[in-house]
């Protein structure tokens, strides 16, 4: 595939906060076109497992969508830190466990219009922290084991609807699956 038709002519930041948002000025084929960009950190995913038929996920409201969602643990990465080290961070401080992280995969939330890259990873060997760290003041979040199974049929009938969850949960079911064989 050719890209170079495509050439991006202007980069206009509209806001600017933990979040930024631009319009994108373009060519394409001869054709000018606008698009809204949003530039976000890169981002955490983690499947924390208790064992190979469970995993502990966590219900967290989602002022966005004014409801509670079940997901996996996660979070973006802070300036200067590495996916490993926010991974150890996001699951300390939304679960209050840590454990054994392993990179799984990595990729694009929502590429039409949003730069974030979540990296996932897997967690086993949990332990349960002394002391946890605190989670952020706006965030209402609680945890819960539930057994892979269940997992993958709340991603059918919808009862998990968040995409990272989704699609994190089905690939930890396919490693295991394929570790089977």
């Amino acid at each position: 595939m050719s890209e170079d038709y495509y050439t991006i002519t202007n980069k206009e930041i509209i806001h600017n906060g933990p979040v930024r948002l631009r319009i994108d000025s373009f060519t394409y084929k001869g054709k000018t076109f606008k698009k809204e960009v949003v530039e976000h950190n890169p981002s955490v995913g983690i499947i924390p497992t208790i064992n190979e038929d469970e995993i502990l996920l966590i219900r967290q409201f989602r002022h966005a969508v004014n409801k509670y969602l079940i997901e996996i643990p996660a979070g973006k990465i802070e300036n200067n830190e590495l996916p490993y080290e926010a991974a150890k961070r996001e699951l300390a401080e939304e679960t209050g466990f840590t454990g054994v992280l392993k990179p799984l995969t990595m990729c694009y939330l929502a590429p039409s219009y949003d730069t974030e890259l979540m990296h996932f990873f897997v967690a086993d060997n949990l332990t349960k922290l002394d002391n946890p760290t605190n989670m952020d003041e706006d965030e209402n979040i609680s945890s819960m084991i539930v057994k892979l199974n269940d997992a993958i049929n709340y991603c059918y009938d919808g009862t998990i609807s968040d995409c990272k969850t989704v699609s994190a949960i089905f690939l930890y079911y396919f490693i295991l699956k394929d570790k089977k064989k």
